[in-house]
């Protein structure tokens, strides 16, 4: 059988480091939500789309998520599928343009 590596143990200052990382990254993630749910609306309420422009910014970036997120499981499990990736990229190259 083959030996695995075993993982480094985490002290303290590491564990303090990943929560700054991740409290770093919810704020970025909220800024950008935030800027591109504005802009996204605004665009969808010019466009006509009524009520729906509330909701369209919304699918918009859950789709990005879904998509990378699905995208990293499958590479994960040895499975990659490319378009996944294409796409939330198509789609958040949608969203800054």
């Amino acid at each position: 059988m083959e030996e695995r590596e075993q993982a480094p143990k985490l002290t303290g200052a590491h564990r303090a480091l990943i929560g700054v990382v991740v409290a770093g990254a919810v704020v970025i993630a909220a800024i950008g939500f935030a800027g591109s749910y504005t802009a996204v609306r605004e665009l969808a309420l010019q466009k006509e789309f009524g009520t729906f422009s509330y909701f369209f910014p919304i699918g918009i970036d859950a789709g990005i998520c879904v998509l990378l997120a699905l995208d990293l499981l499958l590479t994960w499990m040895r499975i990659p599928f490319p378009m996944l990736r294409q796409t939330a990229w198509l789609l958040t190259a949608a969203t800054i343009a």
